[in-house]
């Protein structure tokens, strides 16, 4: 039987074992997916040793992991190396490297009318908040704003550019059509709230608790919630895998939301 791993600090906490056993059910796979949680001193160790066994077949990595595994494959995705980072590892003949990331999130705005022209804020900017903005960039998006608590270098731009401190965010809310969270805090303080108006969407990609402090404060605001990214960046690892692209059930639905 082949086997399956999340692998991350905080592992354990998942809901990918969830998502793929799920799939694996539903489709009559012979697999079994599970966790490996690990730490920074062990990580390179453990996954080699996952890596040499005969019966892995893949693994999705996540926090703080998602660049550290790159010198353990063979090769990786063109989207990958843009991004410098991996969240899904298959191996069949060679170990490679891909990012779903990017169009997991893409897909989360698929029943959203997409302005191109309209302000987007991205708060935070780690690993994840740079396969968001990549596409973003990539789909043509013109008018995005990134804010992060240390001032960071900006990727995907043409000129030098650099994320704005939390400090500046009061004064770029106005007209802003999307605001997502990529932090596993809220940025968001009660005086930013009153400047946000009913028609802005907000997202977070935490998924636990699915309403999180972020999208609470927002009752009337269309949400996307950060259940809808992990389900859809699932979706493409597992044709990488098998070959096929799962679908998603009511059923599924309500076995994911039992947990959060």
């Amino acid at each position: 039987m082949k086997k399956l791993y999340v692998v991350g600090s905080r592992a354990s906490k998942s809901l990918s074992p969830t998502i793929f056993n799920y799939w694996f059910k539903k489709y009559n796979v012979k697999a079994r997916y599970g966790y490996l949680e690990l730490t920074e001193k062990n990580f390179h160790n453990k996954i080699k040793e996952v890596l040499e066994k005969k019966d892995t077949l893949g693994l999705n990595v996540t926090i703080p992991f998602k660049k550290k595994i790159i010198k353990h494959l063979d090769k990786i995705d063109a989207h990958a190396k843009k991004i410098d980072a991996v969240n899904c590892v298959i191996k069949k003949k060679i170990i490679s490297g891909a990012n779903t990331d990017w169009t997991g999130y893409y897909k989360t705005l698929q029943n959203i009318k997409k302005t191109k022209n309209r302000k987007v804020i991205i708060l935070g900017y780690g690993g994840a908040s740079q396969a968001i903005h990549y596409v973003l960039k990539k789909r043509g998006f013109k008018d995005i704003l990134i804010f992060n608590r240390s001032k960071k270098k900006i990727k995907y731009s043409n000129k030098i550019e650099y994320t704005k401190i939390y400090g500046e965010l009061g004064a770029q809310l106005d007209g802003v059509f999307l605001i997502i969270n990529t932090t596993p805090i809220n940025p968001i303080l009660k005086k930013h709230i009153k400047l946000i108006t009913k028609s802005t969407i907000v997202s977070d990609i935490v998924y636990t608790p699915r309403n999180t402090t972020f999208l609470k404060q927002f009752p009337k605001n269309k949400k996307i919630y950060g259940i809808s990214m992990l389900i859809e960046q699932a979706k493409p690892c597992f044709k990488m895998w098998f070959g096929k692209t799962p679908s998603v059930d009511e059923k599924m639905l309500n076995t994911i939301y039992k947990k959060i």
